[in-house]
């Protein structure tokens, strides 16, 4: 009796681990099916089944093929729902513990997907890998989608293109006008977009080609932006979001292109957006100015103008105009040619390089030691110190230090032993006044 009830322990277990296995493999299935019929939400829900039952079949057999198989079911379900931490380990270990099995080629895929975001070659070389060894023209084909995704995440335009040359898809149609943006082909990259345009297809992050076409080509930028404004089924914060990453992105690029979106933006009914917006461009209205009388007039119009008062974008434009009129008393408060007037000059180019973001303003303070301190020996200095704020005068400035012989700057520049024992004193002294020149209050220097 007793090796009865034993041997029926046994087939009991062995069923339920059959069953469980069985199980993990049918919902396998209809997750598939539902991920096919574009049933989100019920997929992941099967997926989820899937792991629960392909662990509950492993637990009870971990060896074997059977073991092997509910690794790789586990695995995969795990990768279908993002959970790629629990993914990783399973596949790796469902790879090593079935070489030969027939789901080989899809675990490799669904491993380098998940090793995709971690930003190694390792994603790209599978996936290169299966496009030319895989029976399963499905399999190569995602591939191939995965392959230029992976290469426009790297920023390798050409290649991406290359890959995705065959491919008609909304996600390779996607990727392809990325690349493009990327490469400052902009019309390309509109005909690209141009399906989901048309579609006012709102499943599309629309702001990130905002983002890549705004830093590099300003007329498809603003012919994208224009189609975007008339999507019907889209929020009034959300274009208005659209505009201010145009804005954003197109600062360095193209200024001029910049404004006009904050124009825009500004015009738009208030909110969030509208708010930052106009935060971004009372920054720039300030981080702009390339000379004293510039600033001044800067933060005379902010005079007038009601700053908001919730908001990082609001905080930080107060915190520049504070830095504007620090450096509008301090600069007062130094007569030209006075014993020290050339190390204020340093401080203020400093305060206005590094605080208030205005590397021409910096350069003008640098050009008043050239102007008003003529002998001072920081003059070598300060016209080396211009040449990199100053990029399309810098070959003019650097000469004009070379003629300096005698300045302890460009002899210790040319290695003169005496120059540099000289510049050690110097930058010493004007560490200490600098120091206590941004410590002091304006009016107290």
């Amino acid at each position: 009796m007793k090796y009865r009830a034993v041997v029926g322990l046994i087939l009991l277990a062995g069923c339920a681990w059959s069953n469980s296995l069985y199980q993990a493999r049918l919902l396998a299935r209809s997750a598939a099916q539902a991920e096919h019929e574009q049933r989100p939400g019920e997929a992941q829900q099967l997926w989820g089944q899937v792991v629960v039952k392909a662990d509950s079949a492993y637990a009870r057999e971990p060896l074997g093929s059977r073991g092997a198989e509910a690794l790789w079911l586990s695995g995969h379900a795990a990768a279908r729902t993002n959970d790629c931490a629990r993914a990783i380990p399973r596949l790796q270990s469902a790879m090593s513990a079935g070489p030969d099995a027939p789901w080989r080629q899809e675990l490799l895929f669904e491993l380098a997907v998940c090793e995709e975001p971690l930003g190694g070659p390792t994603a790209a070389s599978v996936y290169t890998t299966l496009i030319a060894s895989s029976t399963d023209p499905a399999i190569r084909r995602r591939a191939r989608l995965r392959l230029g995704h992976a290469l426009v995440l790297r920023e390798q335009w050409e290649a991406a293109l290359g890959a995705l040359a065959s491919d008609d898809s909304l996600p390779a149609r996607l990727d392809r006008a990325m690349a493009f943006a990327g490469l400052g082909r902009g019309d390309e990259a509109l005909a690209e977009l141009s399906q989901p345009l048309v579609m006012t297809d709102t499943s599309v992050r629309w702001v990130k080609f905002v983002e890549a076409l705004a830093g590099r080509n300003s007329a498809s930028t603003d012919a994208l932006l224009d189609r975007l404004m008339m999507f019907p089924n889209v929020s009034v914060e959300a274009k208005s979001s659209w505009l201010l990453e145009g804005a954003r992105a197109a600062l360095l690029f193209d200024p001029a292109a910049s404004d006009r979106r904050l124009d825009r933006l500004a015009g738009r009914p208030s909110g969030p957006m509208v708010a930052e917006g106009r935060s971004l461009s009372q920054r720039e209205s300030l981080s702009r100015s390339e000379s004293l009388p510039q600033l001044r007039a800067a933060v005379a119009a902010l005079a007038g103008v009601e700053l908001q008062e919730d908001g990082l974008g609001a905080r930080a434009v107060a915190d520049r105009l504070r830095i504007a009129h620090e450096i509008i008393a301090r600069s007062d408060a130094v007569t030209p040619g006075a014993p020290t007037g050339d190390l204020a000059m340093f401080g203020l180019a400093e305060v206005a390089n590094d605080s208030l973001g205005t590397a021409r303003l910096a350069g003008w303070f640098f050009a008043r030691i050239e102007q008003q301190w003529p002998q001072s020996p920081y003059l070598g200095k300060a016209l080396m110190a211009r040449a990199p704020l100053e990029p399309d005068s810098a070959d003019a400035l650097l000469a004009r230090a070379r003629q300096m012989a005698g300045n302890p700057y460009v002899a210790a520049a040319n290695g003169d032993v005496a120059g540099m024992v000289r510049v050690s004193q110097l930058e010493d002294s004007l560490g200490r006044y600098v120091t206590r020149m941004l410590t002091a209050r304006p009016d107290r220097q």
